[in-house]
């Protein structure tokens, strides 16, 4: 045989030639695509008959000294491959010569080791059939890797034609100019005279005290213009207020004296380029005083260690009514539930352009807050807020990560703006920007619960921890709230604890508090179920009440995704595939929506072509607000939206804005636009009534002859609306490879109130957008933190992975619940931006269940198993209780 032939992958040839050559390879990945692997493996025997002539044993991310496996290939020379025998004894010898290296935040050695010891299992399993081998029919399936289909997904949604172009799925008003690169971000406004730009310089320890700071190589640079420090400051060191609000903490722009946490900024170079400033912050030496101190990066770490000076009572525990007096139940519950944090992974990094005027300064921040960001700046530089203009024309992402950290880079790029008298850009690495700036809570929480054996719940007590990072602002007082989700509480005792590690502050992530409440209570209802034997479906009726409107919706849903259907044809497919396990659950959601702040929304109308233009104190950032705005004016002044224009933020037309956040920016945004036009229309009257049947532009026109005032605002308040309840229900199918522990979505349902939609299209996209976010947080994303130095080891994408284009569902259907008007809403309308995110858990769900049906399989007890997030595949694989004995062919 030529070498030609001999290097063909993935080619068997015919039988008749006495020596037969087959290669395989598979890699293992943390995501479908997009991804670096795990292990990788690759296979080549060369056979005479059924006996092994040789082999090639390879595998990467083992160790960088360790390719091929040349004990293993020495014990196969001669031997008949496809045997019980043979497999076993190679993959003994093979186990015996892997000795995975660990170098963080690559997975655990025993991950590595067993996952290479399954790649080779594989690679027997799927080269038999060709071999015309006997396999065992359960085993058939582990030869190959998971098969994903061509996505496709429905939408079902009400709309009404007599009120278009409201509740009319349109595409976003933006959405052309994103995709085609003309939408314009704060980055990318054109290099002005003489810019400058700055980068952080970040502090390399954690718990220790700063002795010195010496810049003096980076100035050496030509080009580097200056580095900025505390002393450099000239108002207060400080970006956090707001404090009856935000938190008890201030917190530093620059640190001062003592370093909290790894990443946290030192000071700032500013240079003519910006690859040049980050080269020289990487030249600035800085002298640290060892505390010896131990270093806490999670929550984890504190609790490990019982550092209880590290905790704090939170003021949202909750004591039902009837918990002390509740009695004991026959079955006892107990667990412990982690999830972990989760970075903001915005397509734009945190970023601000400074500019020095005339009068005082132009801000353009990449912020979801402009107060806070104008009041931060005017008390670090001492000047008048009034001297301050901040723009925001949209956001590449949010998610709460520029809530109140985008504060911290516009004061730094503020600061050096001031002090050097020239335009100054600070846009962060993404590397700099996950070690500097915090991330989603992480909890832990342990919970006891006393169950009847028809499920319900006598008495439950639940103790959790939320990871702040290095202060307590930011609360997440809400958790109580959600933790109830759908259930009768009355027997319920939370107790809430704050945990102060070293990292870097955290801050509201999408769904703050409300995902961590929901994932640990519908955990607590799947074990109860698995306690009991029960469905999970049964236990969740059995502890909500009977008036609840979720008391009626379940059922429906249940039936409308077939749920009982097939789970009976999953528990088939397991009992048929032991390498292979699906898994399927259905969880709630009672998400109730609050209002808070005040917000501006101003409307203009130019008097010859009767042309609308409308600024407002909300932040476009992807959710579509500008989309809805333009639907309501247009639905209230009664003309097309071609007419409507939708120009910038700024804090002098939306003086004292509160953050976009928390669902409720959409709609409270579109009620100040929806009462600016009502003012306008009412002022207009006498002409309108006047002119009978004429055009809106010639009413317009006559108006302004006649001096009307065709500009008007109004500042929204959380009184002029009432809170109300979204509901929604989630059901997830998973399947997942045992042999490898990587997971796919096969199907997901989901219902959502969403009352009368404003915005079909763009309220479908949030829904889905915020599921896949959550799939994100519950199956890839993880963040690994070096335990000696506080260090963020996966910061970048390389080592850290939200999920791509083939993680999605392949079969995704989102429906919103019809005739769903809500009286209480803005036209009648419900919240999209967050609630979806509460309702992922039920991958986790379906995921455990697929997890025990592969312990069934492996011989284990039936005992509750431990998943939370991320549950990556590595936490998969060894859940699901692989041993080496098992991997026969028949």
């Amino acid at each position: 045989m030529d070498m030609k032939k001999k290097l063909l992958l993935n080619v068997i040839l015919p039988a008749l030639d006495p020596s037969v050559y087959i290669y395989r390879s598979f890699k293992i990945m943390p995501r479908a695509q997009n991804s670096h692997a795990y292990v990788n493996g690759a296979f080549l025997i060369k056979l005479d008959g059924s006996n092994i002539v040789s082999s090639n044993i390879c595998f990467g991310g083992i160790d960088p000294h360790f390719t091929h496996a040349l004990k293993t290939e020495e014990f196969l020379k001669g031997k008949n491959f496809l045997t019980n025998e043979t497999i076993q004894g190679a993959l003994k010898m093979l186990a015996s010569e892997l000795s995975p290296d660990w170098v963080l935040p690559d997975a655990a050695p025993e991950y590595r080791k067993n996952l290479a010891l399954s790649l080779f299992y594989k690679f027997a399993l799927n080269i038999a059939p060709e071999l015309k081998v006997s396999v065992k029919n359960e085993y058939k399936s582990g030869g190959a890797i998971l098969e994903r289909p061509l996505s496709s997904g429905t939408q079902s949604f009400d709309t009404i034609k007599e009120n278009w172009p409201l509740t009319k799925n349109i595409p976003k008003i933006e959405g052309l100019l994103q995709t085609s690169g003309e939408a314009k971000y704060a980055n990318d406004l054109p290099a002005f005279p003489n810019e400058l730009y700055a980068a952080f310089v970040l502090g390399t320890e954690s718990q220790t005290k700063i002795t010195n700071i010496d810049a003096s190589e980076a100035l050496k640079l030509p080009g580097v213009v200056a580095f900025y420090s505390a002393k450099d400051i000239p108002g207060a060191n400080n970006f956090m207020y707001f404090k009856g609000f935000m938190g008890p903490h201030d917190e530093e722009i620059f640190c001062s004296e003592k370093l909290i946490y790894h990443g946290q900024p030192v000071g700032l170079i500013v240079a003519e380029t910006f690859n040049l400033a980050n080269r020289a912050s990487k030249l600035v030496k800085v002298q640290y005083e060892q505390t010896g101190t131990t270093r806490y990066p999670t929550v984890k770490d504190v609790l490990r260690a019982k550092a209880t000076d590290r905790l704090n009572d939170m003021p949202y525990s909750t004591l039902g009514d009837e918990f002390e007096a509740a009695p004991a139940g026959p079955i006892k519950v107990k667990g412990c539930f982690e999830i972990g944090g989760q970075y903001h992974y915005t397509m734009e990094t945190q970023t601000s352009v400074c500019i020095p005027i005339e009068d005082g300064m132009d801000v353009y921040s990449a912020t979801q807050w402009i107060d806070f960001t104008q009041i931060a700046i005017s008390k670090m530089l001492n000047v008048p807020e009034n001297s301050l203009n901040l723009f925001v024309r949209r956001l590449g992402g949010g998610y709460g990560g520029k809530g109140t950290r985008a504060t911290l880079i516009a004061c730094a790029a503020a600061l050096a703006a001031h002090k050097t008298q020239r335009p100054v850009r600070l846009v962060m690495t993404l590397e700099a920007n996950m070690e500097a700036i915090g991330k989603r809570y992480g909890v832990i929480s342990n919970y006891e619960v006393d169950v009847e054996k028809d499920g319900k719940i006598t008495k439950l007590y639940n103790e959790y921890v939320h990871d702040f990072g290095s202060s307590l602002n930011e609360s997440m007082g809400h958790c109580a709230e959600f933790f109830r989700n759908c259930y009768d509480n009355k027997a319920w005792k939370t107790v809430a604890k704050g945990a102060i590690t070293d990292s870097a502050s955290n801050t509201w992530c999408r769904a703050p508090g409300t995902t961590e409440g929901i994932a640990m209570v519908e955990t607590i209802m799947e074990h109860v179920a698995h306690a009991t034997g029960l469905d999970p479906l049964d236990v969740r009726m059995a502890n909500m009440p009977k008036d609840l409107k979720m008391y009626e919706l379940m059922p429906q849903f249940r039936a409308d995704v077939e749920y009982d259907l097939r789970k009976k044809e999953i528990e088939q497919f397991n009992r048929e595939n032991r390498w292979k396990k699906r898994g399927i659950a259905i969880t709630p959601m009672r998400y109730p929506l609050g209002y808070f702040g005040t917000i501006h929304a101003l409307v203009s109308i130019y008097h010859t072509d009767g042309s609308v233009v409308i600024t407002h104190g909300g932040i476009e950032m992807g959710q579509g607000m500008n989309t809805k705005v333009a639907q309501v004016a247009a639905y209230v002044l009664g003309i097309p939206m071609e007419k409507i224009s939708i120009k910038p933020s700024a804090n002098m037309t939306s003086p004292n804005a509160i953050c976009t956040g928390g669902s409720m920016t959409s709609e409270t945004v579109s009620f100040a636009v929806k009462m600016a036009c009502e003012i306008l229309l009412e002022r207009m009257k006498p002409i309108r009534e006047e002119m009978n049947d004429a055009s809106w532009e010639t009413i317009v026109e006559n108006s302004y002859y006649k001096n009307v005032d065709l500009c008007a605002t109004y500042m929204y308040k959380a009184s002029d609306l009432q809170a109300y309840i979204i509901w929604g229900l989630t059901c997830s199918e998973v399947e997942i490879d045992v042999l490898t522990g990587n997971v796919q979505l096969r199907r997901v349902d989901i219902l959502e109130d969403t009352g009368e939609s404003l915005s079909p299209g763009i309220d479908v996209g949030q829904v889905e957008g915020a599921f896949i976010m959550g799939v994100g947080y519950y199956l890839t994303e993880a963040l690994v933190y070096d335990p000696q130095t506080g260090a963020l080891l996966t910061n970048r994408t390389w080592t850290y992975k939200p999920p791509g284009a083939k993680d999605i569902p392949i079969d995704f259907r989102v429906r919103f619940l019809q005739k769903s008007s809500n009286a209480t809403g803005v036209l009648r309308s419900k919240a999209t931006g967050e609630p979806a995110m509460n309702m992922t858990v039920s991958v986790l769900c379906a995921l455990r269940n697929a997890v025990l049906a592969a312990r069934t399989d492996a011989g284990l007890p039936n005992e509750w198993v431990q998943l939370g997030a991320p549950s990556t595949p590595d936490q998969v694989y060894l859940a699901a209780g692989n041993s080496l004995e098992q991997y026969l062919l028949n």
